[in-house]
């Protein structure tokens, strides 16, 4: 057991060192909301000048409790988001620049006047769809407001105070849609779409985290401003330009996805309803609470490491749900490493030693920087 030397910045709650985390890496202390950490040797002297002492390693919730309002959304974001939106902000500009240079060769430096004008018009017909759906949205399906679904508008707020997030989204509930829940944002215009049976299921205390978690990644997206890239996105794919820069783009897509779960976790502060309501778009409603955590890994480690899927998913904007899975899971042991312990005990062998391999690969084991045996936790041999 390493000692902590008495200048080191550590954790107020328990004393582990602090060093560049977000939270504490033993027991999910926020300290990044702190003003300032005391150093271990002011930690112990306050905990033996204090009647009831502390323990060093007090037990920690299995859910990440309670969910505080977010000061910044970084640190909730996949470790891979921020590098890869450079490198697609990089492809859709080089994309862009080469359109505007074939153009102007093939029509010379007159074509620049018709193209603005081109362009203000696509930016003008994607608002005035957006109002259109809207007004189709009224005529066919509520809006979620105090006098309709006060139960679901009061869980809407609460994500929003947890998110800090304040601005207009329309939430409307529909008897069927394309997804169970979907969001769109374009000029200004924000929608959230959910199916009045999700709702109806979910609202119910024992499931009430679930639909927490997919709402908190819808808001959590608008926070993020994980559609910052969709009109970019749009006018290339009209431009017959897109399918030249795609494999640069996508991945900041995938990214989004996983920050966008990583957001919702934190919302519901319940690591094991998010997990279930990822289950949900594997195997549905019905079978999702009877699928253990445990049973999901094989085939996730498989699609993580076979060729095929991972060459299937690097021509998709959306990540495989069983890779969303792990990356929930491992996110859960960055955050609170309590929950691994509990996700551990009812596993087998086998399904210990994939969880350990999964973490060992994770990006968010890297970003502890604690070397490459970070978190380990020995398998257990039965």
């Amino acid at each position: 057991m390493s000692v902590i030397p008495d200048s080191a910045r550590v954790c107020p709650r328990c004393g582990a060192p602090a060093e560049a985390h977000d939270f504490c890496s033993a027991c999910g202390l926020r300290l990044q909301s702190l003003p300032e950490l005391p150093t271990r040797g002011e930690w112990e002297a306050d905990l033996a000048r204090s009647s009831n002492p502390r323990p060093a390693a007090p037990a920690v919730p299995t859910t990440i409790a309670p969910a505080a309002a977010v000061s910044s959304i970084k640190p909730l974001l996949h470790p891979t988001e921020r590098s890869r939106l450079v490198l697609a902000v990089v492809a859709g500009a080089l994309a862009a620049a080469l359109v505007l240079v074939v153009l102007v060769a093939a029509g010379a430096a007159g074509v620049l006047v018709p193209l603005v004008v081109a362009v203000g018009f696509v930016l003008g017909t994607i608002w005035i769809s957006q109002q259109l759906l809207r007004a189709r949205l009224l005529g066919r399906s509520i809006r979620v407001t105090d006098e309709t679904f006060p139960e679901l508008e009061a869980l809407l707020n609460e994500v929003r105070d947890i998110l800090q997030y304040h601005r207009r989204v329309d939430v409307y509930v529909v008897d069927k849609a394309s997804s169970p829940i979907g969001m769109s944002s374009y000029l200004g215009t924000r929608i959230i779409v959910i199916e009045g049976g999700l709702v109806a299921e979910l609202l119910a205390p024992a499931q009430r985290p679930q639909l927490v978690f997919l709402i908190g990644r819808s808001l959590g997206a608008l926070r993020a401003k994980h559609a910052r890239l969709d009109i970019v996105v749009l006018l290339l794919q009209m431009a017959d330009a897109l399918k030249f820069v795609s494999l640069f783009i996508s991945p900041w897509y995938r990214a989004t996805a996983y920050s966008g779960d990583q957001i919702g976790m934190m919302c519901c502060s319940d690591l094991f309803a998010a997990l279930e309501a990822t289950r949900r778009l594997l195997v549905g409603r019905e079978l999702a609470a009877e699928l253990q955590p445990g049973q999901v890994l094989p085939q996730a480690l498989l699609v993580q490491h076979r060729l095929l899927p991972r060459f299937v998913q690097l021509l998709s904007a959306e990540p495989h749900i069983t890779n969303r899975y792990a990356n929930l899971i491992c996110f859960g042991r960055y955050h609170d490493p309590a929950f691994w312990a509990d996700l551990r005990a009812p596993m087998d062998a086998a399904q210990l030693a994939i969880l350990d391999q999964m973490w060992q690969e994770s990006p968010h084991r890297r970003r502890l920087g604690d070397g490459p045996t970070a978190g380990w936790i020995p398998t257990s041999t039965g």
